[in-house]
C-alpha cells in the first residue's frame, strides 16, 4: 500500500454536494497543497505542525482567491499527489482521482469575505469530518459562496 499524504483542498459546493451524495469528490485533477520538499526548505526551523499550518494557510488563500469558504484536510494515496513547481506556493501540489469521504479527516471554513481581516492569517473554523451536513447548511445559508 502506498503512503498517505495530509492535503489540504479547497472546494466549492458542487464537490461538497457530490462528496455528501456519492461518498466520494468528483474524480478529477485539483489544485491542492500539502507539506512538500519545496515547502520545508522555504520554512527551514519549522516542525510538523508549523508547516501544516502553513499549508492549510495556502490553500485558505487559493480558496479565498477563487472565492470558495471551505478546506477539507484530505489524506491522499501517496501516488497520486505530484508537485505543482510551476506555482509561487511552496506547497502546491495536483491530486488525481475520486477521493472517498472516508480519506477526509476535517472541513475548514472561512470567514466571509467582508468579515476577513487583510492584514492577518485566514481564520478558519474546523469542523469534523461527521460535520459534511452542517458545514453544508452553513455555506448554503447565505453566509457567502462555497
Amino acid at each position: 500500500m502506498t503512503q498517505l499524504i495530509r492535503t489540504y483542498v479547497p472546494l466549492d459546493g458542487d464537490e461538497l454536494r457530490a462528496l455528501a451524495g456519492t461518498g466520494a469528490l468528483p474524480d478529477r485533477t485539483r489544485a491542492a497543497f500539502a507539506v512538500t520538499d519545496r515547502l520545508r526548505a522555504a520554512a527551514p526551523g519549522e516542525d510538523d505542525e508549523g508547516l501544516e499550518y502553513l499549508a492549510t494557510q495556502d490553500a485558505a488563500t487559493d480558496a479565498a482567491a477563487r472565492d470558495l469558504r471551505v478546506v477539507a484536510s484530505v489524506d491522499v494515496d501517496g501516488d497520486r499527489v505530484t508537485d505543482r513547481s510551476e506555482s509561487p506556493a511552496a506547497s502546491a501540489v495536483a491530486v488525481t482521482g475520486a477521493p472517498p469521504k472516508r480519506r477526509v479527516a476535517s472541513f475548514h471554513l472561512l470567514d466571509p469575505a467582508g468579515e476577513r481581516d487583510v492584514d492577518a492569517d485566514l481564520e478558519l473554523s474546523w469542523y469534523d469530518a461527521t460535520e459534511l451536513a452542517l458545514v453544508l447548511r452553513v455555506i448554503d445559508d447565505g453566509n457567502g459562496t462555497a
